[in-house]
């Protein structure tokens, strides 16, 4: 039995997921990513991971980490 296909959306929830729990990690408390999905006239639906707005502080901590993580 074959599992069923994911969707475009749920591929997306999926990723803001992980990227939440990566921030957790790294000890940023913020609220959690969306997905956003923009329809076009001629019915393409484009999904996309809305992370969410971070502070200057919790940016300045991100960036230390993956800088670290770079080297």
């Amino acid at each position: 039995m074959t599992s069923p296909a994911r969707t475009p959306y749920q591929a997306c929830a999926d990723a803001g997921v992980q990227f939440d729990d990566a921030l957790k990690a790294i000890g940023v408390k913020t609220d959690p990513s969306t997905v956003q999905v923009t329809e076009w006239e001629d019915g393409m639906r484009l999904h996309r991971v809305a992370p969410p707005q971070l502070t200057p502080s919790q940016t300045a901590r991100l960036t230390r980490c993956l800088k670290a993580a770079r080297q």
